[in-house]
């Protein structure tokens, strides 16, 4: 049996313990605790099976975590735990066999994060002292300022620092089906959370009635096994763009334009429905907005089973918790805050009761 490597992974603020689940459920990993937007985990799972994870940002094999002060003496402390560090030799073996490359000669660069503002010494001071104590401890690595074989990634928060090499790239984050993009579309990451909050089951009917370009009905099938996928919009461009993005996959599945207060499905006949809602920058008039919600509600309220599971995302809470008000056989299980884009919003979770 392999050694378990202690990871940690890059989440969407609010989603945390949504990803853990996930980590847990797909390697049976040791959840080693949360940090705001990070989760920590150990596991014996092969590296290059955590870049399949749907709910994480980025994945890192940890090089370090200790306290950093937040005078100057914090920059010493960070080049020290890296510098000394008994996983760094472990990590880069880790990076080794998720990105497999021949190369002659190791290159590295740098990227420093912070999240508070307490330190007395500005985030390139962090940089340049983490590049000092890899440049100590791997006089044969050559730092580069892009295009680097390994990516040795630095974040301050909550008063320590987190070191790890970055198993992951940018199509964990940005996956590469996303060909054809609408306004305000959904982030892949966030779109497989509220398909996992939902509950899948491999017989369901799922619904996403304001599809956009299709990320959470794409997120849905790439989650697992389903008897059907739904999807539309009222507007043509973003019909279109979900189909471009589906392609031929995720058999059976239909994508239609219309009116998601109007929608031509039968009463009871589907099982989830998880619908990215018009929300900030993306509201209209409040008048307008709130008949969207309530029409919406309403016929959720009608085609959803009982015993189904909506799952909605919404900066406007109250104005949802009233439209779905109206309708007693659904009631609000759960609300989960999370970050979208720097702005917070509400993954809210209802269920349809059998006898209300």
């Amino acid at each position: 049996m392999n050694k378990a490597m202690q990871f940690y992974a890059f989440v969407a603020p609010g989603l945390e313990e949504i990803a853990q689940r996930e980590i847990a459920a797909r390697f049976g990993a040791e959840l080693q605790g949360q940090q705001r937007g990070v989760v920590f985990f150990a596991t014996d799972a092969p590296p290059q099976d955590l870049l399949g994870l749907g709910t994480t940002e980025d994945v890192f094999a940890l090089v370090a975590r200790g306290p950093v002060d937040a005078g100057r003496e914090g920059l010493e402390e960070a080049g020290a735990l890296v510098a000394e560090s008994p996983l760094f030799e472990e990590a880069v073996g880790a990076h080794r066999r998720a990105r497999p490359k021949r190369i002659k000669r190791i290159t590295y660069r740098i990227v420093a994060q912070r999240r508070s503002g307490q330190q007395r010494y500005v985030r390139q001071e962090m940089r340049r002292a983490l590049q000092r104590a890899v440049a100590w401890r791997f006089p044969r690595w050559k730092h580069v300022a892009e295009q680097a074989l390994l990516e040795v990634w630095g974040l301050e928060a909550a008063g320590e620092l987190i070191c790890g090499v970055r198993l992951s790239d940018e199509t964990m984050r940005h996956r590469t089906y996303k060909v054809a993009q609408v306004e305000a579309s959904l982030r892949p990451t966030v779109a497989r959370a509220l398909v996992m909050l939902s509950e899948p089951e491999d017989g369901d009917v799922f619904l996403d009635p304001m599809c956009g370009a299709g990320t959470i009905l794409i997120e849905r099938g790439m989650h697992g096994r389903y008897a059907q996928l739904l999807g539309g919009d009222i507007r043509s461009d973003a019909v279109a763009a979900a189909r471009t993005n589906i392609g031929p996959r995720y058999k059976p599945i239909a994508i239609r334009q219309w009116d998601a207060r109007d929608l031509p499905l039968d009463d009871g006949s589907v099982d989830r429905v998880v619908c990215n809602l018009p929300f900030g920058k993306k509201i209209g008039e409040p008048q307008a907005l709130r008949a969207l919600y309530e029409g919406f509600a309403s016929e959720v309220a009608r085609v959803l089973k009982a015993g189904g599971v909506a799952v909605c995302l919404t900066s406007e809470r109250a104005l949802l918790a009233k439209a779905f008000g109206a309708w007693p056989a659904l009631y609000m299980e759960r609300v989960l805050p999370v970050d979208v884009l720097g702005q917070r919003a509400f993954g809210c979770k209802l269920k349809k009761g059998a006898d209300r």
